[in-house]
């Protein structure tokens, strides 16, 4: 349907000559034009931000590092700080209450 929404807006017709044309009723072409343009504000809004996703697999732990936190929990614990002190946070969150999230 959305195909029928982007053909009726390129051809210039009214939204009920062409429900009528391929046969639907008036009122299931406006709700579909309705979620077309929504989707198009949508894209638009995504593409103008400047918010992107984080790659988290562009910090590559090597498998000692890992293997290093199997071991027991006192050296766990050991082996997470030492890598936390190594690495910059890519994010990092501070809510109002005082808690802080960093996103390594």
């Amino acid at each position: 349907m959305l195909e029928h929404v982007a053909l009726q807006q390129e051809s210039g017709q009214t939204i009920g000559s062409y429900a009528k044309q391929i046969g639907v009723t008036c009122s299931k072409m406006q709700y579909w034009v309705s979620k077309y343009k929504a989707l198009e504000k949508t894209q638009k809004t995504e593409s103008d931000t400047s918010l992107k996703f984080i790659d988290l697999n562009s910090f590559g732990l090597q498998n000692a590092q890992v293997d290093s936190f199997i071991s027991t929990e006192s050296s766990a614990t050991t082996a997470v700080s030492s890598l936390q002190d190594e690495r910059l946070p890519q994010m990092s969150l501070t809510f109002p209450n005082g808690m802080s999230l960093k996103i390594y």
